[in-house]
């Protein structure tokens, strides 16, 4: 009895099995025999219109088509491993990476402005002998350059003298006396009369008649004014001394290229005269405005203790500017830029290629772009055959619509709340019928004749074209295709609107 009663259980359990596989195999089929079945239909135009019957798309008016599963997608194309290779398909990742650029410019050398000092007089007098003659001539920090003889300073010579032997520094106690010394000696100083020859003065107690003017430092005379026997007055300009230890490059850099360009940023010079050779120099100041050229000055410290540069040399400037920090780039030879818009085509996987608006920022080296948003390290991105792929769904999108012989590019009848709406006030035209042509959506000058735009229903300026869609805001005398959608412009007649 009991191998019976477990018999009968088992039995149980196997029917009771069997039929739950039945049933879950009868719900698969027709679950997926349904969607099989169903057509569905959507939009060329707005593919997030989906309908399960044919009708009419309720934002532009046009006729819904049978929907091709795996063949276009929103942006999207579909192509098969043969025609693939054929268009010559190339992909490459998103890289993650610094990028850098090398910025080139040509300047010239010159002279460094701190490195420049003029000399010259603050009293008037006579030059009796000039030590140092013609330019380019190097001289010392200290070197005797001329002597001259100024009764101003002879006077004021004298009045030292007088306040020394009136007022002994040793002996007087009187501060009254040593406060008349000081300011005897502070005039001489202020007319650049070295300690020195001071102190010369008041050891000898006599009188200098010529008082040497000497170089304020070392360098090669760029500029000499004088000449032994003339009388100069207090101002004049003698000498003109340049330090050509240090020099500057002056170069100058477009708008476009200075994010790569910073302060105490090291360049490489070469000079045509010196052939051969790089030089290091050093970026000490960028313009903070541009030239009539939109150029912004350069200027680069150059050491020149070798006495190499020369001013006025050409020069020839390579700056390697390097980005703060690894950002996603992608070869520039991907981007497809319309003008409005940049986009690129997505390798999916399976011969799935998507277009994706991004954008771009800085141009580096090796044909690499900065992309600022739109794509993601690791994405695959055509660098090949990208303006192929863009024909293809351009033409898959024409296929959806129709063909030329289905009313392609026109608004189909339709009833009359699905049809776009268009607002015949908001076209405007020129009032002289010789500018008719004239015409675009809002007021505005016509820009023949400068005449006040009127609205085009005021004229009888008729048989006009439009783009069926509303929001594009395109209207034109003539046929053609809309530039913001390439849609085939409609033809509007104001007596019976639409061309059917």
């Amino acid at each position: 009895m009991k191998n019976i009663f477990l018999i009968v259980v088992f039995l149980t359990a196997v029917l009771s099995a069997c039929c739950l596989l039945l049933i879950s195999a009868g719900n698969a089929v027709t679950v997926n025999s349904e969607p099989a079945s169903r057509q569905l239909y959507t939009c060329g135009m707005h593919p997030q219109i989906i309908s399960e019957e044919p009708g009419y798309c309720p934002i532009c008016g046009m006729k819904l088509t049978p929907k091709k599963d795996g063949a276009t997608y929103s942006g999207a194309v579909k192509i098969d491993p043969v025609t693939v290779q054929n268009m010559g398909i190339k992909t490459t990742p998103v890289a993650l990476r610094d990028l850098t650029r090398t910025v080139r410019m040509s300047g010239k050398i010159t002279y460094s402005e701190p490195h420049r000092y003029a000399i010259n007089l603050k009293f008037s007098g006579w030059v009796e002998r000039v030590h140092v003659t013609f330019e380019g001539e190097k001289v010392n920090a200290g070197q005797l350059l001329l002597e001259i003889y100024s009764p101003e300073l002879v006077a004021a010579q004298k009045e030292l003298l007088i306040a020394l032997k009136s007022f002994p520094v040793e002996s007087s106690a009187d501060t009254s006396g040593k406060s008349f010394l000081e300011v005897a000696r502070k005039r001489l100083k202020n007319w650049d009369v070295s300690d020195e020859a001071i102190e010369q003065l008041l050891k000898n107690e006599e009188v200098i008649r010529t008082m040497p003017i000497r170089s304020p430092a070392t360098g090669i005379v760029i500029s000499c004014n004088i000449t032994a026997g003339d009388y100069v007055e207090a101002g004049k300009e003698l000498y003109r001394i340049a330090d050509l230890s240090q020099v500057w490059v002056i170069a100058r850099v477009y708008e476009q290229d200075f994010p790569w360009i910073k302060l105490q940023q090291t360049a490489s010079v070469t000079v045509p005269g010196l052939p051969g050779q790089k030089y290091t120099a050093e970026v000490s100041y960028v313009a903070p405005f541009l030239e009539a050229g939109r150029q912004a000055e350069l200027r680069l410290v150059l050491n020149n203790k070798k006495g190499l540069f020369k001013p006025d040399m050409y020069a020839e400037v390579d700056l390697h500017g390097k980005s703060e920090s690894p950002r996603p780039v992608v070869p520039r030879s991907a981007v497809i830029n319309s003008g409005v818009r940049e986009l690129v085509f997505i390798d999916e996987g399976e011969g799935v290629y998507r277009a994706r608006e991004i954008v771009t920022g800085v141009a580096g080296d090796s044909d690499l772009v900065e992309v600022l948003s739109g794509l993601m390290a690791g994405e695959r991105v055509v660098v090949s055959g990208q303006f192929l792929l863009d024909s293809e769904s351009r033409l898959s999108e024409a296929v959806n619509r129709g063909a030329p012989g289905d009313n392609y590019g026109k608004v189909p009848s339709a009833p009359a709340g699905d049809r776009p709406v268009f607002n015949l006030s908001d076209i405007y035209t020129c009032p002289m019928p010789e500018h008719y042509h004239i015409l675009q959506y809002g007021q505005g000058d016509c820009p023949e004749c400068g005449m006040k735009l009127v609205p085009v229903e005021e004229t009888d300026n008729s048989g006009f074209y439009i783009c069926p869609m509303p929001e594009d805001r395109v209207a034109r005398k003539e046929p053609g295709r809309c530039p913001v959608c390439g849609m085939a412009l409609v033809k509007f007649e104001k007596e019976t609107g639409y061309d059917k």
